[in-house]
């Protein structure tokens, strides 16, 4: 699997059709903004290329990883903004913790750099 690519397996007994994992980082266990957006991008294409009406997608990159939460945040809602879907109507931003809420919550009420 590629960094910054995204895999579907089904899900199981999961509550869901479809898993969809994202591969953020490599063998060196980093990641950086270029990453987070191309795997964010890839696994937006992948639930529309399926039909999800909805996603759930985590902080990518901010455990192992070491990517600042604001700056994962701020990546991962602009992405999923400018994002055309044809099935996609709900994209959930899984996170763990009062930081990453805060920090997705602020980037959620942020406008995108070009005030839309």
């Amino acid at each position: 699997m590629d960094i910054g690519s995204a895999v579907a397996t089904t899900a199981g007994r999961l509550p869901a059709r479809w898993v969809i994992h994202g591969a953020v980082m490599g063998q060196d266990l980093r990641t950086d903004g270029d990453l987070v957006r191309r795997t964010t991008r890839s696994c937006l294409e992948l639930a529309d290329e399926l039909g999800c009406r909805s996603l759930a997608l985590p902080a990518f990159g901010t455990g192992i990883g070491g990517f600042a939460l604001a700056e994962c945040a701020r990546v991962m809602v602009e992405d999923a903004r400018r994002f055309e879907s044809q099935s996609l109507e709900l994209v959930i931003f899984a996170v763990f913790g009062s930081d990453a809420y805060e920090a997705f919550s602020s980037a959620l009420s942020s406008p995108l750099p070009d005030g839309s």
